[in-house]
């Protein structure tokens, strides 16, 4: 398998500030040439030699919102169930998830802000540099991964929250956007991708990344627009830029490309406080939920997962073969064995034959699905080709399921196909309001004059 790895290997404290210039001690030492060089001013920023330690904070910065936020975006769908002793992860499980006052949706608030913050202000800064022809030479790719980092950042907020703040600027409050515009996030997070792709001289690599960040902003875009309103009867999508993009994408990519952002215990400010490593495989607060996996008793883990046999550990079978999904037990394998410092897929070729396959559904195209399915499930060696012995939605169910795991896109499936979590109760938000997401949280709500 082809993947592009992002590896964090730069330091990153609280401060944003140190966090964008403690790699820079290697990337620029001239710019640190001082006595204490984590004691700088935001003015140092304005030095065009800043970019590359900027942007890698804006790497860091992400990667720790996402690593927070997917912890209870997935015990909120039926990924993870909760088996630890802090109420707030069982609140979510239940599908309440609407509450500003959750403890985890609120932690997870502050690095998802700063994530949004700062990809903003690099962009920012770096496109004044190219304005201002001080941009050094060869940052022009310090500039495409800003403009990717930072359209990863809105496409996530876009996905998980209902409302945002994306206006404000440190101390400066803004009002939040309205619930009914947050597709307009997706549009700033097309707009970043766009420009990343612009820039020439770019990998192939990133090339295909950015087409298939692309795909993924256009369907996610088209798929919010199903759950607002919420619209059960049309569920599929079939959008000609998310098809173009995709078909773009696997052009350039590998056969089972992936572009993710890892991270490693050299670097452990990265995954931050709540990151899902660490609540699920460390503290076991929560764990795979049985809807996925068969769990050992005496462990609360995966049963036997060492021991090579995915029929151990997998309770969710690949509908035609009824066999333990294959891509699923590496998924399971992977997450679990990387204990607190998990990697974060972001667009893989696996979600490029989902959009092309679903749109080939939608359009009523048996044969096109089958073509893009059958692709998808040669990447599994183990798994036959879809010939038509199940039906057709159920497979694209199954196999979004397994493909997208803990990949922050479940619940927005358990509305659009009325398929609810299994532990969502009869009174809960999910419930009684399908289409609900996150809020925003409470810090925000004490600390914003703009929000009653």
């Amino acid at each position: 398998m082809k993947q592009l790895v992002i590896h964090i290997k730069t330091g990153v404290l609280r401060c944003l500030l140190i966090l964008c210039v403690f790699s820079t001690i290697t990337a620029c030492s001239d710019l640190l040439q001082a006595d204490n060089p984590n004691n700088l001013l935001e003015e140092d920023l304005s030095d065009p030699r800043s970019v590359m330690p900027m942007v890698n904070g804006v790497q860091a910065s992400i990667t720790r919102a996402i690593a927070n936020i997917i912890a209870p975006y997935s015990t909120a769908s039926d990924e993870l169930s909760w088996i630890g002793s802090r109420d707030a992860w069982q609140q979510l499980q239940l599908g309440n998830f609407n509450n500003p006052n959750n403890e985890f949706t609120d932690a997870a608030f502050f690095f998802v802000g700063e994530g949004r913050w700062w990809s903003d202000e690099v962009i920012q800064r770096i496109e004044n540099f190219e304005k201002e022809g001080i941009l050094l030479a060869g940052d022009e790719v310090q500039m495409a991964r800003a403009y990717l980092y930072g359209g990863i950042m809105y496409t996530v907020i876009a996905d998980m929250f209902d409302d945002f703040v994306v206006d404000s600027d440190k101390s400066e409050a803004a009002p939040p956007v309205d619930p009914q515009n947050m597709d307009q996030l997706y549009d700033k997070a097309i707009g970043y991708f766009q420009k990343g792709l612009a820039i020439s001289g770019i990998s192939t690599d990133l090339s295909a990344t950015f087409n298939g960040m692309l795909a993924r902003a256009y369907y996610s875009r088209a798929l919010w627009a199903k759950l607002n309103p919420m619209d059960t009867n049309n569920p599929l999508i079939n959008n000609s830029e998310a098809s173009q993009f995709a078909e773009a994408a696997l052009a350039l990519m590998s056969a089972d490309f992936v572009f993710s952002l890892d991270t490693d215990p050299s670097t452990p400010d990265v995954v931050g406080n709540l990151d899902i490593g660490q609540q699920v495989n460390q503290r076991l607060e929560m764990r795979l939920s049985n809807d996925y996996i068969i769990p050992n008793a005496a462990s609360s883990g995966v049963a036997n997962l060492t021991d090579g046999d995915p029929a151990t550990s997998i309770s969710l079978l690949d509908p035609i073969d009824q066999i333990a999904d294959p891509i699923l037990y590496k998924a399971v394998v992977d997450f679990s064995t990387q204990a607190q410092y998990v990697d974060f897929t972001m667009v893989s070729a696996r979600e490029m034959y989902l959009i092309l396959a679903e749109a080939e559904l939608a359009a009523e195209n048996l044969v096109g699905f089958s073509e893009q399915i059958n692709k998808l499930r040669a990447l599994d060696s183990e798994l036959s080709a879809f010939t038509d012995q199940v039906d057709a939605l159920t497979l694209l169910k199954h196999s979004r399921r397994v493909n997208l795991f803990l990949q922050g896109r479940r619940i927005a499936d358990h509305y659009r196909f009325q398929d609810p979590a299994t532990d969502w109760q009869a009174n809960s938000d999910a419930l009684l309001t399908p289409g609900t997401f996150f809020p925003i949280t409470i810090t925000e709500i004490r600390a914003n004059p703009f929000i009653n």
